[in-house]
C-alpha cells in the first residue's frame, strides 16, 4: 500500500512538472520582486534586516527574479518604492510572478498591519495610518493586477521601540487573509513577536533562502520547511506563519533528475502529515502540529500528549491563535455586537484597546449593554489556562518566565540537518546610499535549475551565475569580484536619483597614485617578495612594498638593522653595449640630491644605466666625476670585493674595488654636462644599454670627489693617489 501511495505520488508530482513548462513552450512567466531593509530607525536600530533584505535578493535573482531593492527608506521613499514596483509588474502583463519582502519594523492596529520607515516618528495609536504604510492597501493594490503568483513576505513580527500615550496596540502581526493566487507569509505568528537578533543574518531570512534554493518544493511544502527550520535555529523561540491561496502551479526551482535522494522528501512529509496525531511518537506528533499549523493540530497535539514536556509551549501556540482569529472575525464584523463579544470573551486580552477604539469610532459605548446579540464564532472560547499568555502585551515564545521545554532537532525525515550554507559571513556594508550589500554567492547544485518557462531578467548575471563557484580573495576571505558582476538588485527609480544627489555631495575619495595603487601593505616582519624595484621608505607600523623589493623587518623603534661588514664577491657581468634609447619617467616626488654611481667601463665601449651618464676618465685611468643628482631612492651598487648592503640601509656607501695599472685606456665622450633636478612629469633621453640582470640590477654606489685607493701588486709602483674617498654613513661623510 506504501509503495503504491508512493508511485502515486511522483506520478502526479510528474504531471504538475509537465504542466508547469509544457515542451516546446517558449518562456514567458516574468519574475519581479521588491526587496526592502529597513534597520536604521531612530527609534531603535535593527541589526539584520538589511543583510536579510539583501541575502533574499540575491537568492530570488538566482530564481530569475528581476530584482528592485533598497535599504533604509523613509516613509516617502517608501511608499514610491512601492508605486515602482506595480507600475512594473503591470507593464510585464498577467502571466507574471511577484514577490515582496520587507525587513523591518512592523505593527499591528484596529486589525490592520503597518510597514515602518525609518523616519517614523509614532507618539499615538493614530499616527500610525499617518505615518506607515498599510500593508492592506499593498495587497489590495497588487490583487488588482491579477499577476499569476504573488508572495507577500514580512520580516517585521518585532517588540515595537515606540512608546506609544495610552493604551498601546497589540504586540506582533494581526491574522490576516490573502487574496486570490496570492500568500502572506509572517516571520512569527500572528500575536506573538521573533527575539532581537544578533548579528549576520536573521533565522527567518537564512531559512527561507536555504528553502528557495532546495528545488521541487511547492509554496506550501517550502513554508512548512521554512517553519521546522526556524523552529530549530530558535530552540522554539520563534515560530513562522504563513497563509495561502495559490491556485496556480509554481516553483522557485527545480530539482532535476540527477539530484541525490533525500530523507525529507515531500512525498515523506505528506504521509506523516496525514496520519492522525495519536498513532506517531510525540516528537513527531510536535513536528507533525508544526507543519499543519493550526488550530485543530495544536488542540489534538494538547488531547493526546498532555503529558509531553511540549505541551506547554503548544499550549501557548494554540493560546495565540485562538485569540487572533477571534480578533480577525470580530474585525471581519465590525459592528457593536462583535466588539462587545469579544470584551466578554477576553476582557484582558491585547485586543481590548483596539476594540474600545472601534466601538468609539462608530459611536457606542464601551461597555456592553444589558442585553446585545452575542457573536457565533468559528473558535471556541479559550481555556482558564490560555489566559497567561494572551494577557501579555507582547508574547515571545521564550520568555524565561513560562520556563518553556526546548524542542528536540527535527529528525531526518522531517527535515534534513542544517547545510553549510547557513553558516553565512555577513557582507560588507555599502558605501552608496540606499544600495543593499553583496552577500557571497553561494553556487546552487547543478541539478537545481530555474523551470524552463520562466524569462530571463534584464540584469542576468546573478542568474547566469548561479551555478558557478565563487573566488574567493585568499588574503580576506571574500570573493573576488567578477567583471561586470552585479553587486545587487537595482534601486526602485523614485529612488535611484537622490540616492546619486547623496553620493555625489559626499566629498570625494582621495586622489589614487598610480604606483602607490600597486603596493602591497605587510605586516612588520612577515617574509617579502624578492623583486627588482626601488623600495619606498617604510611606515610607522607596515612596509610598503613595490613590486621586486626584498626588505627586511625594521627594528622596534623603526631603525634600520646595522650594515654587514665588506666581503669578497664574484665580479658583475661585464657591461653591455648602447643599443636602445627611451624616455625615462623621473620621481614624482625627488628625495633630493644623490651622487651618480660611477659606471663599469668594457674594452671598447663604456656601460649605462638607465639615467646615468658615464664620467670622464683621466689620463691615469681615474674618474673624474662631477656632483650630479638623481631623483629616485638609493639602492647599494655591488662591485668586485664588496658585500651587498641591506636595501634599507640608506647612506651606506661600499667600497670600490680600485682600477689596476696597466689597463688600456677606454675611448671617453665629452658628457660632463650635469643632469639637473626635472619638475615631478618632465621626462628626459638617455642612453640606454639592454637591461642587465643578476647582482649588477640591483648596485648602486654614490660618489665623492676622491680617487680609489691603489692596489699594491708586488713589483709595480702603484699610482699617486689624487684625492681621498669618504663614504657615507647614515647621511654623514666619515674620512679616515
Amino acid at each position: 500500500m506504501d509503495r503504491l501511495l508512493k508511485i502515486s505520488l511522483a506520478l502526479l508530482t510528474f504531471l504538475a512538472a509537465l504542466s508547469l513548462h509544457p515542451a516546446g513552450a517558449a518562456p514567458s512567466e516574468k519574475r519581479f520582486a521588491l526587496v526592502i531593509g529597513n534597520a536604521s530607525y531612530k527609534a531603535k536600530a535593527l541589526a539584520t534586516p538589511v543583510n536579510d533584505a539583501a541575502l533574499i535578493a540575491q537568492t530570488l535573482q538566482a530564481a530569475g527574479f528581476d530584482v528592485m531593492g533598497a535599504r533604509d527608506l523613509d516613509e516617502d521613499l517608501l511608499r514610491q518604492a512601492f508605486r515602482d514596483f506595480f507600475d512594473c509588474v503591470t507593464k510585464a502583463g498577467p502571466d507574471t510572478v511577484a514577490v515582496v519582502y520587507f525587513a523591518g519594523y512592523g505593527l499591528q492596529l484596529d486589525g490592520e498591519n503597518y510597514l515602518l520607515p525609518i523616519d517614523a516618528d509614532i507618539t499615538d495609536a493614530s499616527d500610525l495610518s499617518v505615518k506607515a504604510l498599510r500593508l492592506s492597501e499593498q495587497t489590495h493594490a497588487l490583487a488588482a493586477l491579477h499577476v499569476k503568483t504573488a508572495f507577500v513576505i514580512l520580516d517585521a513580527a518585532r517588540a515595537s521601540p515606540f512608546v506609544l500615550s495610552g493604551q498601546p496596540p497589540a504586540g506582533g502581526l494581526a491574522w490576516v487573509e490573502p487574496e486570490t493566487n496570492m500568500m502572506i507569509a509572517f516571520n512569527a505568528a500572528p500575536g506573538t513577536v521573533s527575539p532581537d537578533d544578533g548579528d549576520g543574518y536573521g533565522p527567518y531570512a537564512k531559512s527561507l533562502a536555504e528553502m528557495i534554493r532546495e528545488g521541487g518544493l511547492t509554496p506550501a511544502n517550502l513554508f512548512d520547511r521554512v517553519r521546522l527550520r526556524v523552529n530549530e535555529l530558535t530552540k522554539g523561540a520563534q515560530v513562522p506563519w504563513d497563509s495561502s491561496k495559490i491556485e496556480t502551479q509554481f516553483m522557485f526551482f527545480e530539482r532535476g533528475p540527477g539530484a541525490p535522494p533525500r530523507a525529507d522528501s515531500p512525498e515523506q512529509t505528506a504521509w506523516m502529515r496525514s496520519q492522525p496525531m495519536r498513532s506517531l511518537a510525540a516528537n513527531d506528533a510536535y513536528m507533525v502540529a508544526l507543519i499543519r499549523d493550526t488550530l485543530d493540530a495544536y488542540a489534538d497535539f494538547l488531547a493526546d500528549y498532555w503529558h509531553d514536556p511540549m505541551t506547554k509551549r503548544v499550549g501557548a501556540l494554540l493560546a495565540v491563535r485562538r485569540e487572533a482569529v477571534t480578533w480577525r472575525r470580530t474585525y471581519q464584523a465590525n459592528v457593536p455586537d462583535a466588539y462587545w463579544s469579544y470584551l466578554e470573551r477576553y476582557p484582558r486580552g491585547p485586543h481590548v484597546a483596539d476594540a474600545r477604539r472601534l466601538l468609539t469610532h462608530l459611536g457606542a459605548t464601551i461597555a456592553p449593554p444589558s442585553k446585545f446579540a452575542m457573536m457565533e464564532y468559528d473558535v471556541p472560547p479559550p481555556l482558564p489556562d490560555e489566559l497567561e499568555y494572551i494577557e501579555r502585551t507582547v508574547l515571545v515564545l521564550n520568555d524565561p518566565a513560562f520556563a518553556f521545554e526546548p524542542p528536540q532537532p527535527p529528525p531526518a525525515y522531517f527535515l534534513e540537518p542544517p547545510p553549510q550554507f547557513l553558516a553565512l559571513a555577513p557582507p560588507a556594508a555599502p558605501s552608496e546610499a540606499y544600495i543593499l550589500p553583496a552577500p557571497i554567492l553561494v553556487s546552487l547544485p547543478a541539478y537545481v535549475s530555474v523551470p524552463a518557462i520562466v524569462a530571463a531578467p534584464p540584469n542576468p548575471r546573478t542568474f547566469d551565475d548561479a551555478h558557478e563557484t565563487p573566488i574567493i580573495d585568499n588574503v580576506n576571505g571574500l570573493p573576488t569580484k567578477r567583471e561586470g558582476h552585479a553587486a545587487g538588485p537595482r534601486l526602485p527609480p523614485s529612488v535611484a536619483p537622490k540616492a546619486m544627489l547623496i553620493d555625489s555631495q559626499r566629498p570625494p575619495a582621495p586622489a589614487v597614485n598610480p604606483v602607490a595603487s600597486e603596493e602591497i601593505k605587510v605586516p612588520q616582519g612577515s617574509p617579502l617578495p624578492t623583486v627588482s624595484l626601488t623600495p619606498p621608505w617604510p611606515t610607522d607600523n607596515e612596509t610598503p612594498i613595490r613590486p621586486g623589493i626584498e626588505l627586511p623587518a625594521l627594528a622596534a623603534n623603526n631603525e634600520a638593522p646595522p650594515v654587514p661588514e665588506p666581503t669578497m664577491q664574484a665580479p658583475p657581468p661585464t657591461g653591455i653595449p648602447l643599443r636602445t634609447r627611451r624616455t625615462a619617467m623621473l620621481s614624482p616626488q625627488p628625495v633630493g640630491s644623490i651622487p651618480l654611481p660611477r659606471p663599469r667601463p668594457t674594452d671598447n665601449e663604456t656601460s649605462a644605466m638607465p639615467g646615468i651618464e658615464p664620467p670622464v676618465l683621466t689620463t691615469n685611468n681615474e674618474p673624474s666625476v662631477p656632483d650630479r643628482t638623481m631623483l629616485a631612492p638609493p639602492t647599494p651598487l655591488q662591485t668586485p670585493g664588496e658585500a651587498m648592503p641591506s636595501p634599507q640601509t640608506t647612506g651606506f656607501v661600499p667600497l670600490p674595488r680600485p682600477r689596476p695599472i696597466g689597463r688600456a685606456r677606454l675611448p671617453t665622450r665629452n658628457r660632463s654636462k650635469p643632469i639637473t633636478q626635472a619638475a615631478s612629469t618632465s621626462s628626459i633621453e638617455v642612453d640606454q644599454a639592454a637591461q642587465p640582470t643578476g647582482p649588477l640590477l640591483d648596485r648602486l654606489t654614490r660618489w665623492t670627489h676622491s680617487a680609489p685607493a691603489p692596489n699594491v701588486t708586488p713589483g709595480v709602483s702603484p699610482p699617486k693617489p689624487q684625492k681621498k674617498l669618504c663614504p657615507i654613513v647614515n647621511g654623514s661623510r666619515i674620512c679616515s
